[in-house]
């Protein structure tokens, strides 16, 4: 993979949510960081959740599943 050089320009508001949100997730490489939400935002507007359904029910049905799956 080639890698490419991008630059942003971020007010002192933006880079502050930036190093809370780094310091959160423990990263301290912006470049990994700043991938990350790419690939989150991606992930986020084409994996296309069903917006019916909340994330309790998901993990509910996730469970109902795993539980058949140890009875087969």
């Amino acid at each position: 993979m080639t890698s490419k050089f991008i630059s942003l320009q971020i007010s002192d508001v933006d880079e502050q949510m930036i190093k809370r949100l780094m310091s959160e997730d423990m990263l301290f490489n912006r470049s990994e960081f700043i991938r990350r939400l790419i690939h989150q935002e991606w992930a986020r507007r084409y994996s296309q959740p069903n917006p019916a359904i909340s994330v309790a029910d998901a993990m509910v049905a996730g469970s109902e599943i795993e539980i058949k799956d140890q009875h087969i």
